[in-house]
Parts: C-alpha cells; sequence; structure tokens
C-alpha cells in the first residue's frame, strides 16, 4: 500500500501512487544555463568577421569559434569585445602558437586578465590526418610549445572525435575513437597539459543513445587518467549537432532534428553546444538560421529548464546501462587500437576506415522526412546547390593511392536520396 497521499486534478480525478516515497533528494540547481552557447565563423575579412561577433554576442551568443589563419590580425576579429566575458574558440590553419601569441598579447593590450581567458585553441594532429591523409609531425611540436604559452583555464589539447562522427561513426565507435585519441595525446604528453583537454562530439537524433554517449566520455576519460596514474580532472566537452541529419529538402525539418541532437548533447553534460543553423546546407553565414539556431538553445534553456537541473540524467537505470554498453564496448575498441600501435596506426593500416565503411553500409537509411517521406513536393533547390551522392570508398581510395594514410569520408545520410529525387523531378 502506498504511503504516498492520492492527488486530485482540477477536473476532479483522483490518482492512486503506484508505489511508496524513497528517500527525498533535493536536487541540484544552478542559476544561468550551464552550457555555452556558441556560434562559428570563418574569418575571410577581419573587420566582416569582428561584425558578425558583436551582431552575435547582442543576440546572446556566449561563445565564439573562429575559422582562422596565422596572417589574420586577431587584435581587428576581436575589436570591443570583452574577452573575459565569453567563451573563445580558435580553430587554427597554419601556425598556432602565432595565433595563440596573438590571442594573449591582445588580451593583454585590452585590458583582460590573461588567466581569466577561457576558451580552447584547435590544432590536431590526428584530425588533420584522418582528414587530409598526412601526418604533419611538426604539429605536435606546436602542441608542446602552446603547452608553454597557454593560461590554465585556457584548452589547447584537443580532440577532433567529431571528425569520426561526421564519417558516419555509430555512438560506440566514435567513444572508441574518441577514448583512442585521448590515449595518443596521454601517452605522448604524459602530464603535460593533461588538466587542459578538450574534446568534441558530435550529436544525433538518436536522443538516448546521445544522451549515453555524453556521458560515457566522462567514464573513459577518468578510466584513461587512472591507468595513467593522473589525478582526476574535467574534460572539457564540446559537442555539435551533426550535419549527417541534415537534409535540403524541407530544410526546416532541420529544426527538428537539430534540437533533439542538442537536447541530447545537453542533457549528456556538454559543456558548450553549437546548434547548426537549419539552412546551412544551402546558405553560407545566414543571419536568419543563426538566429534560429540561438533560438532553439533559448527554448531548451529557458522554456524547457533544461538550464536549472544540474544532471538532468541522473538516476534513469535505462540511462545508465546504455552508458555502460556503449564504454564497453568502446573500451574493448580502445585495445583494439592500441595492439595496432594506437590511433595514427589504425588510420595508416587502414582499420578505422574499414571500421567506418562497413558502419555506413549498414546505415544507409531509405527514407528521410521532407525528401521521400511527406515530401513538399512543390519545393525547388537553389539552382547553384551541387547535389553529390555519398561517395563510394573504392572510388576515394583510388583518388588518394598517393597519400600515407586514406583520408576518411564524411557522410550525409540524405544525400543519395536527394539526388534520386532531383534526377527524378529535372527528368520530368
Amino acid at each position: 500500500m502506498s504511503d504516498t497521499p492520492k492527488r486530485t486534478y482540477p477536473h476532479g480525478s483522483t490518482v492512486e501512487p503506484v508505489y511508496t516515497s524513497g528517500p527525498h533528494l533535493d536536487p541540484g540547481f544552478r542559476a544561468k544555463p550551464w552550457w555555452i552557447m556558441i556560434q562559428e565563423h570563418t574569418v575571410e575579412k577581419e573587420f566582416a568577421a569582428n561584425d558578425w561577433a558583436i551582431n552575435r554576442l547582442d543576440h546572446g551568443a556566449s561563445g565564439l569559434l573562429f575559422y582562422v589563419n596565422s596572417d589574420h590580425y586577431l587584435p581587428r576579429v576581436l575589436r570591443d569585445i570583452k574577452l573575459s566575458y565569453i567563451n573563445i574558440g580558435l580553430v587554427v590553419e597554419g601556425s598556432g602558437p602565432d595565433v595563440m601569441e596573438a590571442l594573449l598579447h591582445h588580451a593583454h593590450d585590452d585590458g583582460n586578465s590573461i588567466d581569466g581567458l577561457q576558451g580552447f585553441i584547435n590544432i590536431d594532429p590526428v584530425e588533420i590526418a584522418a582528414r587530409t591523409g598526412v601526418w604533419h609531425e611538426e604539429k605536435m611540436y606546436d602542441l608542446g610549445e602552446i603547452s608553454r604559452l597557454a593560461p590554465s583555464q585556457f584548452k589547447y589539447m584537443c580532440c577532433n572525435a567529431n571528425f569520426f562522427g561526421a564519417c558516419g561513426a555509430s555512438a560506440a565507435t566514435q567513444l572508441g575513437l574518441a577514448a583512442a585519441h585521448l590515449d595518443f595525446y596521454l601517452d605522448a604528453f604524459g602530464e603535460v597539459g593533461y588538466s587542459q583537454y578538450w574534446l568534441a562530439l558530435t550529436s544525433g537524433t538518436h536522443l538516448f543513445e546521445e544522451i549515453a554517449k555524453h556521458r560515457g566520455i566522462r567514464l573513459l576519460w577518468a578510466r584513461l587518467l587512472e591507468e595513467y596514474e593522473l589525478p582526476p580532472t574535467h574534460l572539457e566537452l564540446y559537442s555539435e549537432t551533426s550535419t549527417m541529419h541534415q537534409t535540403a529538402y524541407d530544410e526546416h525539418s532541420n529544426l527538428l532534428r537539430a534540437t533533439s541532437a542538442a537536447f541530447g548533447a545537453i542533457v549528456g553534460g556538454a559543456d558548450s553546444v553549437q546548434i547548426r543553423p537549419y539552412n546551412s546546407l544551402t546558405k553560407d553565414a545566414d543571419p536568419e538560421g543563426e538566429r534560429l539556431a540561438l533560438n532553439q538553445h533559448y527554448i531548451l534553456a529557458y522554456e524547457s529548464y533544461l538550464d536549472r537541473v544540474e544532471d538532468p540524467a541522473a538516476g534513469s537505470h535505462f540511462i545508465e546501462t546504455k552508458t555502460e554498453e556503449l564504454c564497453t564496448e568502446a573500451w574493448s575498441m580502445l585495445q583494439e587500437i592500441r595492439a595496432l600501435g594506437g590511433i595514427v596506426e589504425a588510420l595508416r593500416h587502414g582499420w578505422v576506415q574499414d571500421k567506418l565503411d562497413a558502419e555506413v553500409q549498414a546505415a544507409i537509411p531509405e527514407k528521410f522526412l521532407g525528401v521521400n517521406i511527406f515530401p513538399e513536393i512543390s519545393q525547388v533547390l537553389p539552382a547553384d546547390l551541387q547535389l553529390k551522392p555519398l561517395k563510394l570508398r573504392s572510388e576515394h581510395q583510388a583518388a588518394h593511392n598517393d597519400k600515407e594514410i586514406e583520408p576518411l569520408i564524411p557522410v550525409r545520410w540524405a544525400a543519395n536520396l536527394e539526388l534520386e529525387r532531383s534526377l527524378k523531378e529535372s527528368s520530368k
């Protein structure tokens, strides 16, 4: 018999509780959203990038991610931006140490506390090798140089496991490759910079799996630190909604997919989240798409109250079980990769490529909302949009047989279906 009192609702119905009350635990609450709301921009002209940044901050973004090269004049990009109030991310093409020094000089000259700088710089030799097929040993030296420059709150040991996600990795495989990625740097650098790691994941539309995946990487990180006999420290976790699930047809449906993906990342405990604009396939740096992307954050925070509870998924037997399953599979994959000599050698041997190709071939969907399910028949795609099919591995290998590493192939699940529909419509 329940000791919890019956509840009577305004319409008059009375509900008998199905189980007894347990010990009451006060949940942890926060005064503001715990995740940083990120938006990104590729810098072409410094003053234009600065105008964009000011506009995004005025609309509520709490983090900015710039794609820069070492030739850009950073003070122009960051003019009138108080770095102590935001999270700044820099994805670097060229010399990372030069960009890091430029950031520090600008912060000092602008009256900001160097030690108070928060954000990250992205230089990832493993991701570069997986993307381009070339191993750049000098990038490892760049990381060593940045370790001398970076202030204590600024993250620089970056693991772009999001690229594996963009290439079709399942949740367990993305976790396994992420763990191998972290393992590679811990083995190479030891305790140097171990408190300044950050890791990027993609978040897709399988909600509970994404929650478990984001929670799981923390468990794997803790286990790795135990193996290397290093004290526990926080792993900064950045997540971005996956481009794999975006469609060019009925692009407003991407709002639904991205909201689900962001929900999974946030509940899973991501420190910063980037929601890609719904129309990023058809438009570059579109103000409407960026505004709606921020509004998705705000709805999740201020209307769905994800900003208030410390750990929304805590205590869920289903989520905990799923997390354990993913971590067990990921840890087993890490051991396979270690046996090959680490993740770089696994890339050189084609092990990673084989794994992802098999998963992609097994996961290619037959239906996609807005493309071939309840399509908007009258929709015409922009004339300059080039639809391309999923790239066949055999063709990709032939085009890159001169590389020491076969580059991984990014995936967009709707590509074949959209091309098929487009060809049918153009033939009418």
